[in-house]
């Protein structure tokens, strides 16, 4: 399973399986999709995460989302969006079914295989979300963190 790297502007960030991150991006997409969030890079970063959750940049994913924002306001907003993604991810209870991992719309057949048959533990998403919340806060001090998911 390939790995990436996930950092924001600077050299901080962590490692991480990249069907992991595409899972991450794919509720990253349905919460950033929703007409009420106003940003001025709305539809290019969404086309950005697709391109992710498309499995296009296996073994070159990212966040690269620093070139994306215009200003504080915007990176707040975006914090606010992965707020929101752990509120519902958490009301989701302790795992995402397989029959919801299945519905996941990707042109990566690895990554829809990937969860076909085993739920995905909540914590685990909510572990990776908190991550890249910590990130554009620019909180997050490890340089070269290996993020293992219990899958």
């Amino acid at each position: 399973m390939a790995r990436t790297y996930v950092k924001y502007k600077n050299r901080s960030g962590f490692w991480i399986s990249e069907p992991y991150l595409q899972l991450a991006y794919n509720y990253i997409y349905a919460e950033l999709v929703k007409p009420q969030y106003n940003l001025e890079c709305k539809v290019d970063l969404l086309s950005f995460i697709k391109f992710q959750i498309d499995g296009f940049a296996l073994d070159m994913m990212s966040l690269g989302w620093n070139s994306y924002f215009v200003n504080e306001t915007e990176i707040q907003v975006m914090i606010g969006i992965l707020q929101q993604v752990n509120i519902d991810l958490f009301a989701k209870g302790t795992y995402i079914a397989t029959q919801e991992l299945r519905l996941i719309q990707s042109k990566d057949e690895y990554f829809k295989n990937f969860y076909y048959y085993k739920h995905f533990p909540v914590t685990e998403l909510i572990k990776i979300i908190d991550a890249i919340i910590q990130l554009l806060e620019n909180t997050w001090e490890t340089i070269n963190y290996n993020m293992e998911i219990i899958y």
